[in-house]
């Protein structure tokens, strides 16, 4: 009588802890969340997490906050999150330089697939390659050839090692047959100014950081790297166009939670993004800043960030890009 008594009372306890976790999953959020950028306040992620975070803390109920902890490439914050409480109060926001840390770094304090729940994409953007308004570079073909004259002269600039336009830059080495030497900064930032002083030839650059520059006439776009061209550039040719056909790449950013995070916690997340996303103030937000709304669900979006992450490294691979 007493192990059935002992077995009756350990089932029900886990019937109320089940039942306790899927009401506290129901009521979320009843407390602010807050979203961790490991990059530096200011950055293209942290624009990225502000297109939206106004429209989803309206329709959470909850303010949603984005706090910098920058440091280590993104791994510092990241590594925040992953040892936080899988309740979804406190998630990431970064870029897809999230799923390519194990090209970078030989070690990691967490594995970036296993360790994190995919929520969502906070938009996706195309990259415009810019040159320094005083640059005698005058296309995107005449760079390519500058660059296979004189194999290893010319540099690109990126924010960071790993990152998706430092990739795009090897991946046009690769297709191209080209050898433009990488020069990797600590945020794009810096990167910006040393394109436009001509100290560093070509930059990667997200839309959003650059279009205002461009327009300014410090810097001159060359190319953009998605498969159409774009509102805010119509003048300026795609990569396609200019000799590497079908090259179609756009940057993205998302959001992940702890592993173990509830599915329906997740999922609560994942709707507030997209609502969001289709919001006016929010649209006219997105297309000012050359940025796509995701309408991917977290399911689609896991798929997605793995498959980046497999077509990626295979890119640093292949452009012998070494890990640290």
């Amino acid at each position: 009588m007493k192990l059935k008594h002992i077995a009756l009372l350990a089932t029900l306890a886990i019937a109320n802890l089940t039942g306790a976790r899927a009401q506290a999953a129901d009521d979320f959020p009843t407390k602010p969340i807050r979203v961790i950028s490991p990059h530096q306040a200011g950055s293209t992620t942290e624009l990225f997490g502000r297109l939206l975070v106004p429209e989803m803390s309206e329709l959470l109920g909850q303010s949603v906050f984005i706090e910098s902890k920058a440091g280590a490439a993104g791994t510092i914050g990241a590594r925040e999150v992953a040892l936080s409480k899988p309740d979804g109060y406190t998630v990431l926001i970064n870029a897809s330089i999230q799923v390519m840390y194990p090209g970078i770094f030989k070690s990691l304090p967490f594995d970036p697939l296993k360790d994190f729940t995919p929520v969502g994409v906070f938009g996706f953007a195309p990259m415009v390659v810019v040159v320094g308004a005083q640059s005698k570079l005058t296309s995107f073909p005449n760079m390519l050839d500058t660059a296979r004259a004189n194999p290893g002269k010319l540099t690109f600039a990126s924010g960071g090692l790993g990152s998706l336009p430092h990739l795009v830059g090897e991946l046009v080495n690769l297709r191209s047959h080209a050898n433009i030497a990488h020069v990797a900064y600590n945020g794009t930032g810096q990167a910006l100014t040393d394109v436009m002083g001509g100290h560093v030839d070509i930059l990667y650059a997200s839309v959003a950081s650059a279009v205002p520059l461009i327009k300014s006439g410090k810097l001159r776009a060359l190319a953009v790297t998605s498969a159409a061209r774009i509102d805010s550039l119509p003048n300026v040719p795609t990569i396609a166009e200019s000799g590497l056909a079908d090259f179609d790449v756009t940057s993205w950013y998302a959001m992940w939670a702890p592993k173990g995070t509830p599915t329906e916690v997740v999922a609560r997340l994942n709707k507030a993004m997209r609502e969001a996303s289709g919001m006016p103030a929010v649209r006219e937000r997105l297309q000012v800043n050359g940025v796509i709304g995701s309408k991917l669900s977290a399911a689609e979006f896991a798929r997605f960030s793995a498959a980046e992450s497999v077509k990626w490294l295979d890119v640093m691979k292949r452009a012998n890009v070494q890990p640290n």
